[in-house]
């Protein structure tokens, strides 16, 4: 016998043993870092949902003060209803333990009263303890939470305090504070914190004191937690919590020690299971491949709806892309928002929202192919990748399926809600080089459709892109000119008919820009209203009209009245009133100098809320005039309705009225039913001296226009109203016009 087959046996002995120690610890190695980052996972998905509970709770607690900051407000600080109102919002909002008003920082007002009565009488801004943090509140104009700390009147609590500004003679003063009360213990049982210390869970919350800067702990576990713990800062008004929370090792180490021991005692038994041995590396490759895919899951896969998530549709899109300048073909990409998706959160919960987006995702898996892809990319937002897709009609049917099947109402916790989409399209490879442009230009088309009414699908275009960056480099600018008074007013005189003399002219903003020159509102208003600036630069041409008046009474006249537009804006705005107020009151002026002018479509949208507003507002002192009449929904019959001065028929009736029979009768039956209802009658838009004739013929009561004038800065009004009385004198007017 050689000595190769004398050591043979043991020498594969020995090969089969060192194999299977080796595979065996391969596999205990693997399954320990699987486990260890499993429970990693669970423990950080547990402590973001302790976390975002404890958020969702104080918010929602919190905005108690908001609602009783309001009431103040609209109340002029007087709160004799506080008991009833306070009762109400705490049983609407719940985990409120008491709501309190504090005028000038002194508790007056404590609900419910009951257990709280030491508290009445408490100085905040006097309080040591509290003094910082109140003063803080009012220098910032913003909620602030303080605590948790002790009572006066007993127990542990956080307490938010929103300070109160309002309005009183046309300035603006400090009221005092609304508080809301929430005990630690109520705002702590939102949470599973008590529930998981029983399974053995440790927990720790803690809050950052920025006088001492230190961490400061307010709650704990029982035991203390790991020095590994898992971590999540809670975001609150003016401060940062920390959620902390681990859990000791498990006996899962023991068992992977026993592993190892496993594993050296099968090499041991490697002859009599050499065949099992050998089949070992393909199980721990099943072992493997299994912890990747699951891996892979939770990397490019949405754990809500089960789609994929944004990453993956990233990949896939920068792959398609690839592939089809490589082949010629073409995709599509769309980009879905749902339109009323916040009604079901803020109405119904989280949950339900959950709920909601899931059931959507299903819907639109069942519209489109398998072959194509759909993602979740976050929130309410949807992607759907459309493969090989060629023609445009295709992508319209499939965007006109995915708004119908949106629509469907959906009945969640036996409430029936509904909701739409609205839809952005690019197509592939032609509208982005890599897969984040196709993603942003299809969000560009998508907020194009919202913007257009929702409920639809734009596709994208180049010009859509400059659009929308003009259109924020214009707010940016408006901003800008807001802060920096670079607007200006020019006036534009109205002509009295039976005197032929200027009785008073309209302010007509401009904007002096600082690279561009002087821009006329066509330029800007636009903007302007998408994103509420409007309501802010209204005030400000108020406020520079009457400073005009006040001013320039030489050039402009003692009596002459101002009329201002007033956007829509400015008239759903619930400081109207007060505001209008507070700038004649500054002025000086005698408010039936001021005409302010708003479009009837306004009006048409709430009638008995407008009669309301109206009122108040004539009931000033001050004129109105209905703009642009002829173009919107009104009629005589409902105007008779309104508290109004003056109906300024719209121009595109009077460019025509030389030559259209139709707007002829239609001029001269407004002027002659106006003045039935003793309504003074505008004509704006006067181009040429026979419309000026002709409305002079129909007893209209006042014109404006280019014929007459051009709006003019105040400087060159001197000059206008020269112009025009030569331009009167020149005319020979008479009454026996014939038409």
């Amino acid at each position: 016998m050689t000595s190769f087959q004398r050591y043979r046996r043991p020498l594969i002995a020995f090969l089969c043993f060192a194999v299977v120690l080796w595979a065996g610890s391969y596999w205990t190695q693997l399954s320990s870092t699987s486990a260890q980052n499993e429970q990693q996972l669970l423990m950080q998905q547990l402590v973001d949902s302790q976390a975002s509970a404890i958020e969702r709770r104080l918010s929602r607690s919190l905005s108690a003060t908001d609602i009783l900051a309001q009431e103040i407000r609209q109340q002029g600080g007087d709160f004799n209803t506080f008991d009833e109102y306070a009762q109400g919002i705490i049983d609407a909002i719940g985990g409120v333990s008491n709501l309190q008003l504090a005028p000038d920082g002194v508790i007056r007002k404590v609900y419910p009263l009951a257990g709280n009565e030491r508290a009445l009488g408490h100085d905040i801004l006097n309080d040591d303890s509290r003094r910082q943090q109140a003063r803080k509140a009012i220098d910032t104009r913003s909620l602030t939470l303080a605590g948790p700390f002790e009572l006066v009147q007993g127990g542990i609590a956080v307490i938010g305090r929103n300070p109160v500004f309002i309005y009183s003679d046309g300035e603006e003063y400090f009221w005092g504070f609304t508080s809301a009360l929430i005990f630690l213990d109520d705002l702590l049982k939102v949470t599973d914190l008590n529930e998981l210390e029983r399974k053995g869970y440790r927990y720790r919350l803690s809050r950052f004191d920025p006088v001492s800067r230190e961490s400061v702990v307010f709650a704990q576990s029982q035991e203390s937690i790991d020095a590994g713990a898992t971590e999540y800062d809670i975001t609150v008004p003016n401060a940062k919590w920390r959620l902390a929370m681990s859990r000791p090792q498990s006996s899962l180490g023991l068992l992977f020690s026993l592993g190892y021991g496993a594993s050296l005692l099968a090499g041991l038994l490697v002859a009599a299971v050499v065949n099992l041995l050998l089949k070992q590396p393909e199980k721990l490759r099943q072992v493997v491949d299994e912890k990747t895919r699951r891996l892979e899951e939770l990397a490019f896969y949405d754990p809500l709806t089960g789609l994929a998530n944004r990453r993956l549709l990233h990949e896939q899109l920068d792959q398609a892309l690839k592939r089809l300048h490589r082949d010629g073909n073409k995709a599509a990409l769309l980009y879905l928002d749902l339109d009323e998706f916040k009604l079901v959160n803020d109405t119904m919960g989280h949950s339900a929202g959950d709920l909601l987006l899931t059931r959507v995702a299903q819907r639109l898996r069942s519209v489109v192919r398998d072959s194509d892809l759909v993602a979740r990319l976050g929130g309410d937002e949807f992607g759907v990748l459309l493969q090989d897709t060629h023609e445009i009609g295709a992508i319209t049917r499939v965007c006109n399926k995915l708004i119908a099947s949106v629509e469907t109402p959906l009945l969640i916790a036996e409430k029936e809600f509904l909701v739409s989409v609205s839809i952005g399209v690019t197509l592939l490879p032609e509208d982005g080089e890599n897969g984040e442009a196709v993603l942003r230009n299809a969000d560009l088309a998508m907020y194009d459709a919202k913007r257009d009414g929702k409920r639809q699908f734009k596709l994208f275009n180049a010009e859509m892109r400059k659009q929308v960056l003009k259109r924020l480099e214009v707010e940016e600018d408006l901003r800008v000119a807001l802060d920096e008074q670079q607007f200006e007013l020019h006036l534009q005189p109205l002509i009295s008919f039976p005197s032929s003399e200027v009785m008073g002219y309209e302010a007509l903003i401009r904007w002096r820009h600082p690279q561009q020159g002087l821009l006329y509102p066509d330029a800007f208003i636009g903007v302007a209203e998408q994103s509420g600036l409007i309501r802010e630069m209204g005030y400000w041409v108020l406020k520079e009209a009457c400073r005009l008046l006040r001013d320039h009474e030489a050039i402009l006249g003692t009596d002459s009245i101002m009329a201002v537009n007033l956007s829509p804006a400015q008239f759903a705005d619930t400081a109207l009133l007060s505001r209008i107020t507070a700038i004649t009151a500054a002025s000086g002026i005698d408010a039936g100098r001021l005409e302010l002018e708003i479009t009837e479509s306004v009006l048409m949208n709430d009638v008995e809320a407008a009669i309301e507003v109206l009122a108040s507002i004539q009931a000033m002192g001050i004129r109105i005039a209905i703009d642009d009449f002829g173009t919107g929904y009104s009629s005589l019959a409902y105007v008779k309705r309104f508290p109004i001065d003056k109906l300024k028929i719209d121009r595109s009736f009077i460019q025509s009225l030389a030559t259209d029979r139709s707007d002829q009768m239609i001029v001269e039956a407004i002027i002659a039913m106006a003045h039935k209802l003793e309504l003074r009658v505008v004509a704006e838009g006067v181009e040429d001296e026979d419309q000026y004739r002709r409305l002079r013929t129909y007893e209209c009561d006042v014109a404006q226009g280019y014929w007459l004038s051009k709006p003019k800065p105040v400087e060159e009004i001197g000059n206008a109203l020269k112009d025009i009385s030569g331009q009167m004198q020149k005319a020979s007017f008479s009454n026996d016009y014939l038409i």
